[in-house]
This record gives structure tokens, C-alpha cells and sequence, in this order.
């Protein structure tokens, strides 16, 4: 994984809070996509449902309008393009985004940019909006056949590793977020819901980790995971500020690693590993 400064998860932090906090799934897309422009830079950025057999989609782009002075006239974002379906199955990515879901993929990992501008998906959907550069991820939506996509584009500059390191650990919390609106319980035999409440977390870490957590320590790192302070947690569960940071310190030797960004970054890949 890139190498994350801590401005960057003390940032990416500060976003799941706020996303956990949400509770009308509606403003989700759009809250998301505002929260990710100042951390992953992009030109405009997409939230949709999409159910590709169906040839259905619920589209949320941000900014509302894109920023081209060269062209006078408006310009279609794609999903509103009247080409959209019939270009959509010849994207570079459309195979491996939807048969390897849940982790975030670039163009250039299937295809050299400058074979990418000849194509007719570029030329139609991608060209009059000026970008041709794109970091994107699908988290299977508990709709069969339907996916919660969200893509970020821009010009000639490439997306970093590191601009890939943050999509792919904000898309666990993305997905709990989700289950948690939808009002799913707590955790199943699968782990399905285990960042759904503490004891659901605390039953998945007993069967799926080594760590060895007491119930009070994993109750610290759920809340850690969603980008609490000690203060905050302290707040939430009762305790004193300075209890909290006792046992996210003991917490911390038993997950092998030395401070919060490092155990939430274990988390998330943890937690990929089992669910893949």
C-alpha cells in the first residue's frame, strides 16, 4: 500500500465520521463526492446505482456542471449521453470494475492513455469534457444485479497510488454507511454487518482475528475505524478521554502496529481479505 501521510488520514478519518452521521441515504452521492474533491483531486467526480443487465441508472455528478470555457454550449455528463448504453460495455475497465468489485482500478492499469484517446468511448463520452484520466470502484448494491459506482476523473495527470490507497480504504466504510441506511442488522456469519454496531464488530474480530482484543478494546476501535477522536469516543462510550486513549494504546501492540492511522489501515485490509 502507498505510503499515506498523516494529514491524509486525519483527513480521511474526518470523512467517515461524517458519513456515519448521515442518515438520508439521498444526500449520500452527492456528500461524498463534495468530501472526496479536496482529498483526491479531480475535475468532476460520479455517484451512481447501476444495474448494467437492465441498462438502468440513478446518476449524481459533482460539480453539478462542468467548468469548460471553451465550449459556450452545455455538455452532457455520460450517463445523460444519448450513447451512454450502447459505449458503456466497451469501457476499458467494464470487465474487471464489475467481476472485481470493492477495490479501485485506473484506465492506465488495462490500457496506455494514448490508446485509450482513439477509442470511440473517449471521443464520444469522455473528449467534451476534457478528461481522460479516471480512478473508479463498484461496491455490489444489495439490489441483485445493481452496483454503487463512483468514479473520479481528470486531465492528462494521473491518479497517484496514494489517490488509490484512500478510495480503497474509504470503500468499506462507503459500503457500511449503505448497510446502515438501509437498516440491515448486525453482524452475520459472513461478517456482512460487522461495522454495523460494536457487538457485531466485537463477534467478528473474536472469530476473524488473532488479536485478542477485550470487549472494551474492540469497542475503542470500531469507533476509531469511523474516525473518532479519543474525545469523541470517550463521549460515546462513557468513559474519560484519557481511558479511551489507554486502550487504543493497548490495542495498538495487539494489532502489530503503532498508532491509529496504521491499525485502521489493518483494519480495512483485514477486513478485504476475509470478505474477498
Amino acid at each position: 500500500m502507498s505510503h499515506l501521510r498523516q494529514a491524509d488520514c486525519e483527513q480521511l478519518m474526518a470523512l467517515t465520521g461524517e458519513l456515519y452521521s448521515m442518515e438520508d441515504p439521498a444526500q449520500l452521492p452527492r456528500r461524498l463526492l463534495t468530501a472526496l474533491r479536496p482529498l483526491i483531486a479531480h475535475e468532476f467526480g460520479g455517484c451512481r446505482v447501476i444495474s448494467p443487465a437492465r441498462r438502468q441508472i440513478r446518476p449524481c455528478y459533482a460539480p453539478e456542471r462542468p467548468a469548460l470555457p471553451r465550449f459556450p454550449e452545455p455538455v452532457s455528463f455520460p450517463a445523460w449521453h444519448r450513447d451512454f448504453w450502447r459505449l458503456a460495455a466497451t469501457h476499458p475497465l467494464h470487465e474487471i470494475l464489475f467481476n472485481r468489485p470493492a477495490q479501485a482500478w485506473k484506465l492506465t492499469d488495462v490500457m496506455p492513455r494514448r490508446v485509450f484517446l482513439q477509442t470511440e468511448f473517449y471521443n464520444i463520452l469522455y473528449r467534451p469534457l476534457e478528461v481522460d484520466c479516471e480512478l473508479t470502484a463498484v461496491l455490489p448494491d444489495p439490489e441483485a444485479g445493481a452496483f454503487f459506482l463512483v468514479s473520479l476523473h481528470r486531465k492528462r495527470l494521473d491518479f497517484t497510488e496514494r489517490d488509490r490507497a484512500l478510495l480503497n480504504l474509504l470503500l468499506p466504510h462507503v459500503a457500511g454507511v449503505r448497510r446502515r441506511m438501509r437498516g440491515c442488522g448486525p453482524a452475520s456469519a459472513s461478517g456482512r454487518g460487522r461495522f454495523d454496531d460494536e457487538a457485531g464488530f466485537y463477534r467478528w474480530l473474536c472469530g476473524r482475528t488473532p488479536w485478542g482484543l477485550t470487549r472494551r478494546e474492540s469497542d475503542v476501535l470500531f469507533w476509531l475505524g469511523q474516525g473518532k477522536t479519543n474525545a469523541e469516543i470517550g463521549s460515546i462510550l462513557g468513559i474519560a478521554e484519557r481511558t479511551a486513549e489507554t486502550h487504543s494504546l493497548r490495542v495498538y501492540p495487539k494489532m502489530g502496529v503503532e498508532n491509529r492511522y496504521t491499525a485502521i489501515v489493518t483494519l480495512n485490509r483485514v477486513s478485504t481479505e476475509v470478505r474477498s
